[in-house]
């Protein structure tokens, strides 16, 4: 499977891109630490039996650019094929976001993900703080269904948040008597609104 945009390409992602990825620069971003805590997972019977009788808990895609650099990774996990659902994860290196390549690929993805493997339901999770991230599912269509509170963790560094360029993000960030807690989204997007929302971006294209 490829899929083609205008600036990016998608594809199966492969053993050696692992190593690829790996020598992506940092993040400079203080707040990076935050972006991939870990989620509590709160299966029912019903999803445990899916994923052990389909054998997969996530697939992989990588998204490269033209001329065959890798510039980042596309995920599914915890599929369900019974709910027709799976949660999305995304992944790109530091030097090639904020540039619209993720909403490109997201674009590309969500196309192939509703229309060719005909699932019903995508689902994710993106720390509150990452408002780039939160403005691309945006627009994509996913909307907010609830939060949850994570431990911030250890290589977060708090007192950034006493910064003024860091002050309208303190709303998601709360202390419990085990530590500091941020907020993280839960959102989802349905077949039916992606199909009004690639309307809008056809038209608007």
């Amino acid at each position: 499977m490829e899929l083609y945009g205008t600036r990016v390409i998608i594809r199966a992602w492969e053993r050696h891109d692992d190593e690829l990825a790996d020598a992506w620069p940092p993040y400079n971003d203080p707040l990076d630490p935050l972006w991939n805590l870990p989620r509590r997972l709160s299966f029912g019977p019903e999803m445990w039996s899916s994923i052990f009788e389909n054998g997969i808990q996530r697939r992989s895609w990588a998204v490269e650019q033209h001329d065959g650099t890798l510039i980042g990774r596309i995920s599914l996990r915890e599929i369900d094929e019974r709910r027709s659902q799976a949660r999305l994860g995304v992944t790109f290196g530091a030097p090639y976001v904020g540039r619209g390549l993720g909403t490109e690929a997201l674009t590309l993805f969500l196309e192939y993900y509703f229309e060719s493997l005909q699932y019903r339901m995508m689902v994710l999770d993106v720390a509150a703080p990452n408002q780039r991230a939160v403005r691309c599912y945006t627009r994509l269509g996913f909307r907010y269904v609830d939060s949850d509170w994570r431990d911030a963790g250890s290589l977060f560094d708090r007192h950034i948040l006493e910064l003024p360029k860091y002050a309208q993000l303190r709303r998601y960030f709360r202390e419990d008597p085990r530590g500091l807690k941020v907020e993280f989204y839960e959102m989802q997007l349905g077949r039916e609104e992606w199909a009004r929302r690639r309307a809008m971006i056809s038209r608007c294209g």
